[in-house]
């Protein structure tokens, strides 16, 4: 028999854990056994020898010897070389049964034999090993690598890489956008691709980047169809966009970027999703639109440019959709401009909203940046009342996150906490509270870090003119040689703006400590005050701190022609450098108006606005502020409103004018047009007036008649309209819409482009509130008028009044259904 062994590999890794077990003859191991150990050479016998009987009979055996044949003698048929003389298959098989139990031996027998026969010939084909031979080769088993296996490198293709060619045109590319000579790097560009090869996209990316910068549509398009023969990339999709968005009929007049979301949507359809850059910069741009200040003659048709509330209600639809189309999961970027979104509100800051994208943020594992701790932080501040409590605890968290003092001294815990926009927003919670000992404070900080801007100056007056200091000349008692004398009664305190801070005749004489108001506004303001840890604690500190700090900007904004020459210099000049805007402007004002007499405001007034030694211009809220403080004034007082509102009522009415006319640059919209005329209207019937009144109802009407409401009539087909509708009367057909198709996204699954329908949005399927509304009277306006008349018996005028309200209600209802599509109830308020 032949003796084999198993590889080396799995034979030492057995032989390595039987050290001390004999060798048990099974069905795996059998041919080991057999191999390794000195089997018994088996007897052959004749063929009468080998029977069952001859074993009883004691015969003896005779031991063969087992032969070694040559390679060449194998057979692969036996295992044994038998002999000549035929057995029986059961004297055979016997045999081996026998011999195979004769194999079970110890080892130490094995090696014993194993030793004795190293000297023969065999000592090359049965090798021997020890246990500490078995045990190493098989560690270095263990210690042998695999062989590594090969590794396609992808070498650079001759078109990535950049040859001489390339370069040269790259660098003169680049010297020609500095020397600002686009024609020839365009030149250079399209001759790199007629040469065959391709131009390289960080140039072509260049010049197109200028071209989105100015805005340049015309020059983007016809390079960009030139130059790039298969799809755009993703950034140069991003500067088309961003070159709709630039260009000078949008971004300059802060219109609503229609072209910029047609373009989006196109490349939506075309399977060429733009990168989340080019949605942020279109809801950035939908942000920014301002009110529509379109003239009442136009403000009824579809021509009208879209204004500030469709365009708030767009973006909040194309970030939904976005989300459920191209990108899923937004940056803290835009989570951010979101959050933000939420205290520009137009209608009512929406906190609630904000904090649910803050939550949103977090569990998608977006870290907080600044921006989005300023944003919320905004958020709550702007709603007022419990929210700004949950503005400073986010700013305490923004602190703690982004270093700072943790000293809580003077600052309830908000030392640290800095920025612009943080102190902004805080100061804007603080106005609506009327917390004007943090306001101080938080400005003291701003002062200290040298960030103060006009913003922040804006707050800052408005909180003055939101605060009511604790002293009231009604709760003084005046102690005249030991005698208290009761007080007088107190003011009503329902009664709005200075109702608790004007003089009085029926008051007690004031005291040396305790002056009236007008004095105060007039001789002792030009003191500077002390701005002690307390807060003002009567109208005149108020005014007087006030002052102080309007003071300092003028002199900080070199003009120091119209701040007190007594002021002494001061080591924070130069801090109080900030914009004369006419939203700063008229929160100075609103300080006189809610803390000082009505001639103190009127002479401030003047001051500022109607001296030749100034350059200030007022806005068309500053005379609607005016004319409403007027409305609102005590019965001492009306004869100088009286008076004052006739000079007001002119400069209003070139405004006006000019606004009717379709002036570009006016501030005024159809809201300020409907105040400026109640207050005007109140003021007369104040004086008692009725008849000016009246006739300023009767102006009112020819000027912005009901009809105005009404859309001109047009052809539908030349429209995209959502639903069109005629009017009860089927007289006209009505083509106004609150919301129109470019406020419902286009891109949507399986709809016709005729009648698309939004896939996705977070607006109400209504629309914004219609802003496009022209001026309109309603009966709250007239219902003082209204009194009157009824008081006096002209009962011409009331029906005349009563006309013109259900003409302007009537207007609006037919409005509104060519709005919704349905029909309004006749009982229900339009």
């Amino acid at each position: 028999m032949q003796k084999t062994i198993l590889p080396l590999g799995l034979l030492d890794f057995s032989l390595a854990h039987v050290q001390s077990v004999k060798w048990r003859c099974r069905s795996r191991n059998l041919h080991q056994a057999v191999a390794l150990a000195p089997s018994p050479a088996p007897s052959f016998e004749s063929a009468e020898d080998k029977n069952v009987f001859t074993r009883r009979r004691g015969r003896r055996r005779t031991p063969g010897a087992l032969t070694i044949r040559k390679s060449g003698d194998l057979d692969s048929s036996t295992a044994f070389k038998l002999s000549r003389n035929p057995t029986s298959p059961m004297s055979e098989l016997e045999k081996r049964v026998l011999a195979l139990q004769n194999t079970q031996v110890s080892l130490d027998v094995m090696h014993s034999q194993s030793s004795e026969a190293a000297s023969g010939p065999e000592e090359a084909l049965f090798p021997c090993y020890t246990d500490e031979e078995l045990l190493s080769m098989y560690q270095g088993l263990q210690k042998t690598p695999l062989a590594p296996q090969p590794v396609e490198v992808t070498k650079p293709s001759v078109e990535n890489e950049d040859t001489e060619d390339m370069i040269e045109v790259r660098q003169r590319v680049c010297d020609f956008m500095s020397n600002g000579d686009l024609g020839s790097a365009e030149s250079a560009l399209e001759s790199m691709k007629l040469s065959g090869v391709t131009p390289p996209e960080d140039s072509i990316n260049m010049v197109l980047g200028h071209y989105a910068l100015h805005g340049n549509i015309e020059r983007f398009e016809g390079f960009m169809a030139n130059i790039i023969s298969g799809k755009p990339s993703e950034t140069q999709r991003d500067l088309h966009i961003k070159s709709y968005l630039r260009d000078p009929d949008v971004f300059a007049l802060f219109a609503f970027p229609t072209r910029a979301i047609d373009l989006l949507h196109k490349y939506e359809a075309s399977g060429l999703h733009p990168p989340m850059k080019s949605y942020t910069r279109i809801i950035s741009s939908l942000f920014s639109v301002r009110l529509s200040s379109s003239p009442p003659s136009i403000s009824s048709t579809p021509d009208v440019p879209l204004g500030k509330l469709a365009a708030n209600s767009q973006a909040w639809d194309l970030f939904a959709h976005m989300r459920y189309v191209a990108h899923p999961t937004p940056d803290a970027y835009l989570y951010a401009r979101m959050i933000r979104a939420c205290a520009s509100s137009p209608l009512s800051p929406e906190p609630e909203r904000a904090l649910d994208l803050w939550t949103e943020m977090l569990d998608a594992g977006i870290a907080p940046t600044k921006g989005t701790y300023d944003a919320v932080i905004r958020a709550c501040a702007k709603a007022g009342g419990e929210w700004v409590s949950e503005a400073i605890r986010f700013a305490r968290q923004m602190r703690d996150r982004f270093g700072g003092s943790s000293s809580e001294v003077d600052g309830e815990g908000l030392q640290g906490v800095g920025g612009p926009r943080t102190w902004a927003a805080l100061l804007d919670g603080c106005k609506r509270v009327g917390d004007l000992g943090r306001a101080r404070w938080i400005l003291a900080e701003a002062v200290r870090a040298g960030g103060l801007n006009e913003e922040m100056m804006q707050h800052m007056f408005h909180a003055y003119s939101a605060y009511r200091p604790p002293f009231k000349r009604g709760a003084t008692r005046i102690v005249d040689d030991g005698a208290a004398v009761a007080p007088a009664a107190l003011p009503d305190q329902g009664e709005p703006l200075a109702s608790a801070t004007e003089d009085s005749s029926d008051l007690p004489p004031a005291s040396a400590d305790v002056t009236s108001d007008s004095d105060t506004d007039l001789s002792h303001t030009h003191t500077m005050p002390s701005f002690s840890h307390l807060p003002p604690q009567s109208p005149s500190e108020v005014i007087t701190e006030a002052r102080a700090l309007f003071n300092r900007i003028l002199q900080d904004t070199n003009s120091t022609s119209h701040s007190s020459s007594d002021m002494p210099p001061s080591p924070l000049a130069g801090k109080f450098n900030v914009t004369l805007s006419p939203r700063l402007l008229n929160a100075y004002m609103s300080v006189y108006y809610s803390h000082a007499s009505l001639e103190s405001a009127r002479d401030v007034f003047e001051s500022l606005f109607s001296s030749c030694d100034v350059d200030f211009m007022g806005d068309s809220r500053t005379y609607v502020d005016a004319l409403e403080r007027c409305a609102l004034s005590r019965p001492h007082e009306r004869d100088i409103a009286g008076k004052w509102v006739d000079e007001l009522w002119v400069r209003w009415e070139e405004l006006e004018r000019k606004w009717v006319n379709g002036a570009k640059g006016t501030t005024m919209t159809a809201r300020l047009a409907e105040r400026a005329h109640t207050a005007v209207r109140r003021v007369y019937l104040l004086n008692s007036n009725v008849d000016r009144a009246i006739a300023l109802v009767r102006t009112f009407i020819l000027r912005y008649p009901p009809t105005a409401l009404l859309p001109s009539a047009r052809n539908t087909s030349s429209a995209r309209v959502d639903a069109p509708s005629h009017d009860v009367t089927n007289k006209r057909t009505i083509t106004l819409f609150a919301k129109p198709p470019i406020l419902s996204t286009r891109t949507v699954l399986s709809n016709p482009p005729a009648a698309p329908r939004p896939l996705v949005r977070l607006t109400s399927a209504i629309g914004p509130p219609d802003e496009r509304v022209p001026p309109l009277l309603s009966f709250a306006d007239v219902e003082l008028l209204h009194t009157r008349l009824v008081e006096q018996g002209r009962g011409k005028e009331v029906k005349f009044l009563k006309w013109a309200c259900k003409a302007y209600e009537g207007a609006l209802r037919t409005r509104r259904e060519a709005v919704l599509g349905a029909r309004v109830p006749a009982g229900e308020n339009v």
